[in-house]
């Protein structure tokens, strides 16, 4: 089932997607009260403002910032090398004002169109990510999805929803979409013999799903829903419904399957396993 709004496909509408988050993010701490830029989010040791930071430093990673010298060793939610750069990024911002940073973030989004607007940019650019070479599609689709989640991250902890239904929710399911086979075949250990379907309720509204198959000595996640045969009579198909909030607090491992409402249809287990592992984020 295509995903209701559609996603961004060409690499105008994938920026405008982008552009679109981050500015929300700017409207959300252009108009927060002064305490609560200190409040805490779903991302351990990181408040408000530090979200804002974050959406703020990361950019200006990609626009090729120096990693700054300060010590974040001790800080226990940092867990990676990729995790201690997010952080020092962020740390060296935290002695700034919101005002200050928000600042930063708005000229930022400004100095990134102008790459991505450029005269003669398509989106096949190579360029390096944070993960290694990349293409300039696949890296303003990654930050989308990055920028979306902290957006999310913000609305949760100020209590003003919305942004579910956007180019860019649009987008950051269709990353959780994408990356489903993986998901239930490898990272829930789904045994083969099992499909799994996932169904957001809205309001950004699709369903996917995946039938799991040994092929060459591994256990593979086959696309449901492509239009062939889909007839598998011993197949054990287990129903995940779920609103995109819901989803999409999991995929950031935002909060825990136990927390949220998920209403699951077939084998129990299969659904605890799969729930657990949606967590796509670093």
């Amino acid at each position: 089932m295509p995903l209701h709004p559609p996603p961004p496909s060409t690499f105008p509408e994938i920026v405008a997607a982008w552009a679109q988050t981050v500015q929300s993010v700017v409207d959300l701490g252009r108009t927060i009260r002064p305490d609560d830029a200190g409040l805490a989010t779903d991302c351990p040791g990181w408040t408000v403002q530090d979200q804002i930071a974050h959406v703020a430093s990361a950019e200006a990673g990609i626009a090729g910032e120096a990693t700054p010298d300060v010590d974040v060793s001790g800080l226990p939610h940092v867990r990676s090398e990729f995790g201690a750069w997010i952080e020092k990024l962020v740390e060296s911002r935290r002695g700034r004002t919101l005002e200050d940073v928000l600042d930063e973030l708005e000229w930022r989004l400004a100095e990134r169109l102008e790459v991505y607007r450029g005269e003669g940019v398509n989106g096949e650019e190579p360029v390096r990510g944070p993960f290694g070479p990349t293409t300039l599609r696949d890296l303003v689709t990654t930050r989308t999805f990055d920028v979306w989640m902290h957006e999310q991250d913000l609305r949760e902890a100020l209590e003003r929803p919305g942004g579910l239904d956007s180019p860019a929710a649009a987008s950051s399911v269709a990353v959780l979409f994408r990356g489903l086979g993986r998901v239930v075949a490898k990272d829930a250990a789904v045994p083969p013999g099992h499909a799994v379907v996932l169904d957001l309720t809205g309001p950004t509204v699709g369903r996917d799903g995946v039938r799991v198959e040994a092929q060459d000595g591994r256990n593979v996640g086959v696309p449901l829903f492509t239009g062939g045969t889909e007839e598998h009579e011993d197949v054990v198909t287990t129903s995940l419904s779920m609103s995109t909030r819901v989803a999409m607090r999991l995929a950031g491992g935002r909060r825990a399957p136990e927390d949220l409402h998920v209403t699951v249809s077939g084998d129990e287990d299969v659904a605890a396993a799969v729930l657990t592992a949606m967590a796509i984020t670093p």
